[in-house]
């Protein structure tokens, strides 16, 4: 349980809708300032100076008099309520697992002593004659005319004042009804509020150094509604009342429940894990989200008499303690007078030096972050060094314990030309197992046991501090740009390879960011994200991985083995090549021009039927692939489907970097079905051993099609022929292949 010495559904779809649109507001919201609370955070207004919990207008879920919705407007908000469960669906059917049950949370936030207490002066909630709270008969059935919702809104409401939550250093929390309320969501635009909204029960309001009023409104949530003050950034949980008799399924449940969770992560960053709670008149159900997956266990139940666990859970979920919220203190904000972020700070201690930094936030929100909640959670972060004002770029991500961790992968990429470049790092800053919600067992002793499916993987997180570069590829200044960026990271590729001796495994345009200002040639584009990076050694046969629009066609054949009973080959430098090829072919599918997708421009059928193959999983991406794009009959050509802007040079690239890819493709695939495994064995490492002529051939493609732009852009043109080049690896000599002449 909870500790101590002695020891479900959602409101969100409340009967006929009417809390969600017909209702009208019933309070106003509270205006809630974070400042300092366990971590010492930059410095905030004095308390004195600000408006702490004085009551803001609050977009609600009904106008006042407008009692009874529309057909519409319910099938509206029953569609947007059945989207946002979709969203969270998947991950949330494969990573369920059930909460430890000698688990011993937040067992020191209250001694049964002062529960004791509490209970005797709080006689209109506990009745002490009958034990039991006091809106329930001795036979835990809820007595008539007592609001289930309103009487654990009481229950919280005392608790927070008796033990002094309300308004301490600063820092406050606050019980508030919110089943009329909009909590906005955030999409997948970085601060842009989207117009789907959530309206939980209650939440807990909260003010302190990581909580600040949601971003306003722009784009699609920029309506007439009043600003709101109150939102996902603003709260420490929610919590859902309801009813058995108008309850969900328990799958609709936790989806419902992970989809405040999800919004919880987004507008809160520095979350390591969200704890939320649904309530019946029989039980309460406690669920916990962090990035190994969610638990969730009936911990509480009314018809037990014993108070203590409720109280204890009450106070870990309104506790003034951040980190006992799940939130990393190393990242701290100040406010404004109004209680919106303006200023951040970012601490971290090198493991190396052993040396402690603060650095200072560039940006207030993280510049990149995920809309899952499970996996790698990756968050980067864009600080500027205090001291010398240099730009950085620190990254935080989780990794189940038995992976290489990113930075050894860093460490070899050492002054490495078109490869990211590590300043620092600091592992271990939190495991999930020590969230006290699963058991533990080592990667050593997980074999021959049947745990996954009741004990998730151990993840550990760690930060890297790295060198600040320019944009991710596809937001290109020009052409020229673009095809230098994509260069120098396929050449950092070729140095990670073979001076490192690693393989990156994921070569895709989210992986390779412009080279800073000026840079020399080798270092305009640079590839990041080395952490499924492996070492040469230790690829595997089963080692799929990667962004599935970018797998090659030999990981594809891989992972539909079992059913062809083919060779499997392992994942190789061939196979990033032919990502890289898929890289460069997506950019010019999906680019208009600098920094131009390429909406309005309707996007060819063949490209959506390529992006509809690559989620439908390894066989239709196979099947795509082998008929449609890389070894289709006869050879497909691939600038058929790009978009405008890209001059013949480019056109002329691809071109001759698909012959080049399809060619690989081919004789791979003669290699999986030889029937001599000893012959395949030869041709195979026969193939690799090629491995400098291969890249060297791809590069002078791009720097063959840079020359034909910068002559062209020059008022020269350049006629190269358009047959691509057979042999692979031999560079044709320039006098056969080009001649110079003037426009």
């Amino acid at each position: 349980m909870f500790g101590g010495a002695s020891a479900d559904n959602d409101e969100n779809v409340p009967p006929g809708l009417t809390a969600l649109l017909g209702t009208p507001n019933k309070g106003r919201n509270a205006q809630v300032v974070p400042v300092q609370a366990k971590v010492k955070a930059v410095a905030n207004p004095p308390l004195d100076a600000r408006p702490v919990l004085q009551d803001k207008k609050q977009s609600t879920t009904g106008e006042a008099g407008n009692a009874s919705p529309s057909p519409a407007a319910v099938a509206a908000v029953q569609a947007m309520l059945a989207r946002q469960r979709q969203q969270v669906a998947a991950q949330v059917w494969t990573h369920h697992f059930p909460c430890h049950r000698e688990m011993s949370l937040y067992a020191s936030l209250a001694t049964d002593k002062h529960i004791d207490s509490f209970l005797t002066k709080t006689p209109t909630l506990w009745d002490q004659e009958s034990g039991c709270w006091a809106g329930f008969e001795k036979t835990t059935r809820l007595k008539d005319g007592v609001d289930l919702t309103d009487m654990v809104f009481k229950i919280i409401g005392a608790v927070i004042k008796e033990w002094g939550l309300s308004n301490r250093d600063g820092a406050s929390r606050r019980v508030r009804k919110a089943a009329d309320t909009k909590l906005y969501h955030e999409d997948q635009r970085r601060g842009l509020m989207s117009n789907d909204y959530s309206s939980p029960s209650l939440i807990i309001e909260a003010q302190g150094p990581s909580f600040g009023l949601p971003p306003k409104r722009t784009g699609l949530a920029a309506t007439s509604e009043p600003e709101f003050e109150i939102g996902f950034a603003t709260i420490t949980t929610c919590i859902t009342v309801r009813m058995l008799a108008h309850r969900l399924t328990p799958e609709e449940t936790s989806q419902l429940q992970a989809v405040y969770a999800r919004q919880i992560f987004i507008q809160q960053p520095n979350r390591r894990f969200v704890r939320t709670l649904s309530v019946t008149e029989h039980t309460v159900r406690f669920f916990h989200f962090d990035r190994s997956g969610f638990h969730d266990e009936v911990f509480i139940d009314w018809e037990d008499t014993n108070p203590y666990d409720f109280i204890r859970l009450i106070l870990g979920l309104t506790s003034l303690d951040e980190e006992v919220l799940g939130f990393d203190t190393s990242l701290q904000w100040s406010v404004d007078f109004m209680g919106r972020k303006v200023s951040g700070t970012l601490t971290t201690t090198d493991d190396e030096s052993n040396i402690t930094k603060t650095y200072d936030l560039v940006s207030l929100q993280p510049i990149f972050q995920p809309y899952f909640i499970f996996g790698r959670g990756t968050v980067c972060w864009d600080v500027r060094d205090p001291e010398t004002g240099e730009e950085l770029l620190v990254k935080d991500c989780w990794r189940e314990e038995s992976c290489k961790p990113e930075y050894e992968n860093l460490k070899a990429a050492k002054n490495l030309s078109g490869v990211v470049q590590m300043i620092g790092y600091e592992d271990d800053r939190a495991q999930t197992k020590d969230f006290g919600v699963s058991r533990y067992l080592p990667p050593g002793k997980r074999a021959g046991t049947d745990v996954n499916g009741v004990m998730p993987q151990n993840l550990i997180q760690s930060r890297i501090v790295m060198e600040r570069y320019g944009r991710r590829v596809g937001q290109f200044m020009s052409e020229k740009d673009t095809l230098c960026a994509l260069r120098d990271a396929i050449g950092g590729h070729m140095q990670l390879y073979l001076v490192g001796e690693i393989l990156h495994c994921d070569f895709a345009s989210l992986n390779v960011v412009l080279g800073k200002p000026g840079a020399e040639v080798g270092n305009r584009g640079i590839l990041i994200d080395l952490d499924l990076a492996r070492p040469i050694c230790d690829i595997s046969e089963e080692n799929i991985v990667g962004h599935a629009l970018n797998f090659s066609h030999s990981l594809l054949a891989n992972g539909t083995s079992y059913k062809t009973r083919c060779r499997v080959l392992p994942h190789d430098y061939l196979d990033d090549l032919e990502s890289s090829f898929y890289t460069t072919t997506k950019i010019m599918c999906e680019d208009e021009g600098p920094k131009k997708r390429s909406n309005p421009r309707p996007t060819p059928g063949w490209v959506w039927e390529w992006y509809r193959s690559a989620v439908g999983g390894y066989e239709s991406n196979l099947e795509f692939k082998q008929t449609k794009f890389i070894l289709s009959k006869p050879a497909m050509d691939p600038t058929e489907y790009i978009a405008p802007y890209w001059s013949k040079a480019s056109r002329h690239l691809l071109k001759r970097f698909y012959m080049f890819t399809r060619k690989v493709a081919r004789e791979k695939e003669k290699i999986r079905w030889c029937e001599d495994g000893e012959k395949a064995g030869k041709k195979r490492r026969k193939l690799l051993s090629r491995a400098r002529q291969h890249y060297s051939h791809v590069l002078y493609l791009f720097d063959e099609a840079i020359r034909e732009l910068d002559a062209s852009n020059s008022g020269t043109k350049r006629r190269a022929e358009e047959e691509p080049v057979e042999e692979l690896g031999k560079e044709p000599q320039a006098s056969r292949r080009t001649r110079l002449r003037r426009a």
